[in-house]
């Protein structure tokens, strides 16, 4: 995606010292906001995106513009943009109130009021592969291939497993291998054998996070990460 820097669009408009959060706000019907502190609307990453792959913005990735926030999950990159409000004070909307707050004993409410929970802004790291689920393949070898991406530094490494046979290592591919904070993409070959399978794959960052095999982090289940199985048929 391309666009200028959210940071150059709030210098030119004269953005106050005193500032505290940046609230995007989109045109859609229910007004989909998102705020996020100065600091991370003036991170050179975050960016007002025009175009997509060289051409405008289709509808449905958020013409005219999209903000895009990298390392934030995906309901923080705001679609069809009306308004960029900037106030003195925290701001709090439904994205950072209800809908997407961390719900459970590690996250107390009070510690966030007026938020139910902790307002989620960093993903956590991730992978999948590029099939259909379920999906069916033909026997013999066959090369798998999938995305990878982690919002704490470049991802350095994905494996992939099928059932209980352990783990292989797959290669990182493509100009955004080693790129911080940018989907990677990755390839491995599998003898596939008729029959039902379950494979899974598991990236690692270089922040040595890795995809946990099982795990729910809170009430509501966000920032689920867990290696998850993706069944296949071999016929």
């Amino acid at each position: 995606m391309g666009g200028p820097r959210l940071a150059d669009v709030l210098a030119f408009a004269g953005v106050r010292a005193d500032a505290v959060d940046v609230n995007v706000i989109g045109l859609d019907e229910a007004e989909w906001a998102r705020p996020m502190p100065l600091e991370k609307a003036l991170d050179p990453d975050t960016i007002l995106a025009l175009t997509m792959n060289g051409v405008p913005l289709p509808p449905d990735h958020g013409f005219p513009v999209r903000v895009v926030v990298p390392g934030w999950v995906g309901s923080s990159s705001v679609k069809w943009v009306g308004r960029i409000e900037v106030a003195t004070e925290k701001v709090w909307v439904r994205a950072n109130t209800s809908s997407y707050v961390l719900v459970g004993d590690e996250w107390p409410a009070d510690r966030y009021a007026p938020a139910g929970g902790a307002p989620i802004t960093t993903g956590m790291v991730k992978s999948a592969l590029a099939l259909p689920r379920p999906a069916r393949l033909e026997a013999g070898v066959q090369r798998l291939r999938g995305f990878a991406w982690s919002p704490r530094g470049p991802v350095e490494g994905v494996e992939w497993g099928v059932g209980d046979a352990g783990w292989g290592r797959a290669r990182l591919i493509g100009a955004s291998a080693g790129l911080p904070l940018a989907w990677c993409r990755f390839e491995f070959e599998w003898n596939a054998t008729p029959g039902s399978h379950v494979i899974r794959t598991r990236a690692t960052d270089a922040a040595g996070d890795t995809q946990p095999l099982e795990g729910i982090y809170n009430a509501k289940g966000y920032l689920l990460n867990v290696a998850l199985p993706h069944p296949v048929e071999v016929v």
